[in-house]
């Protein structure tokens, strides 16, 4: 611990950490409050968001972030579920400190809205994409016998992983009932997975990464049934933020590259060949603790990560989470949350 004193890397929970967070907060906080006082617009910004590739530098994003070694993802993210997107403990953010639940539990309360929200009756055959390391799929196998799931993931380390799980007959993964692709989804159509067969097509944390909104959601449309349902679950901004819709202009392309946030309204204007039926805005203080408690576990876990990473690394990611409080946090999590959006294919 007195190797990442002398480097300067503020622990969780110290005096120094959290002045860090503070001073990054109020500075977003005045960012957010001009925008919505003297906002911009996507034209503006000239981004076009029905143009271009599906998605940009998704080779060097996994090389970046979702390929680390498993061992990082393993010591900070929770321990049933590993899911790396919001957990959910409130409505708003005074329901949300007065929560207090494990991030296990709050992580399958997510799961349980977002399948409240679809209508996930439970003998649905679901296309989920982006599927991280198997943690809604997990959820929909665990409470739903009859359910089929196809997970789609480009990543080698969460691919690897849930391969492990699939081999292991005590985990719900060896039923039968989920089939892993490791893919883009742009390539899926070469993975001998059916077209138009689909009940439910689901992302959860993926939009981050997608620059072409009507694009995307027309190929949502190939792979759903008629009257299916797709659901995605999104970091979202209430206002555009001009410095979160290109990467490679803020610190967002330090951690994500090719990464950005779409303003809420945003993804319910581009439906492809899909009919948009509603939008939710989840309170940013759902991801700020979520956050909060994986920055926790990584500082107990600590010791075990110093035999494995340098300090540099440690630092690049212990400003990552606060970093990442310090957007969610402003406003008392109303400016900076997530979006749940549901659409349908019409019959």
């Amino acid at each position: 611990m007195s190797n990442l004193e002398s480097l300067n890397i503020p622990a969780w929970g110290s005096e120094e950490a959290l002045r860090k967070e503070e001073h990054l907060s109020r500075f977003m906080e005045r960012e957010y409050t001009s925008l919505m006082e003297e906002p911009v617009s996507i034209s503006d910004l000239a981004v076009d968001p029905t143009t271009g590739p599906l998605t940009e530098q998704t080779e060097n994003l996994m090389k970046e972030h979702y390929d680390k070694e498993f061992f990082l993802f393993k010591n900070f993210l929770d321990d049933r579920y590993m899911a790396y997107t919001m957990a959910y403990y409130g409505s708003d953010a005074n329901a949300v400190g007065q929560r207090h639940i494990s991030i296990e539990e709050a992580q399958a309360e997510k799961f349980r809205l977002i399948c409240e929200r679809i209508g996930v009756v439970g003998s649905e055959r679901i296309l989920n994409i982006g599927c991280g390391f198997g943690s809604f799929e997990r959820y929909l196998l665990e409470n739903h016998n009859d359910i089929e799931v196809v997970g789609i993931t480009p990543s080698h380390v969460q691919a690897n992983y849930i391969r492990e799980c699939m081999n292991e007959p005590s985990h719900v993964f060896y039923s039968g009932n989920f089939t892993l692709v490791e893919s883009t989804f742009e390539a899926l159509d070469q993975k001998n997975i059916s077209k138009g067969c689909f009940d439910i097509v689901t992302s959860i944390g993926l939009f981050e990464a997608v620059r072409n909104l009507q694009l995307f959601n027309a190929m949502v449309s190939e792979y759903l049934r008629p009257g299916g349902k797709a659901f995605h679950h999104a970091i979202v901004s209430r206002m555009v933020l001009p410095q979160t819709l290109n990467a490679e202009k803020t610190i967002i392309g330090t951690y994500f590259p090719g990464g950005r946030v779409w303003p809420l309204n945003e993804l319910s204007l581009h439906t492809g060949m899909l009919n948009f039926e509603q939008s939710w805005f989840v309170n940013g203080m759902n991801y700020w603790k979520t956050l909060d408690e994986w920055h926790c576990k990584f500082w107990k876990n600590i010791s075990d990560l110093q035999r494995e990473l340098s300090g540099k690394e440690i630092s690049y990611w212990n400003d990552y989470f606060i970093l990442c409080k310090a957007c969610f946090r402003p406003l008392l999590g109303t400016a900076f949350g997530n979006g749940h959006y549901l659409f349908r294919k019409p019959k």
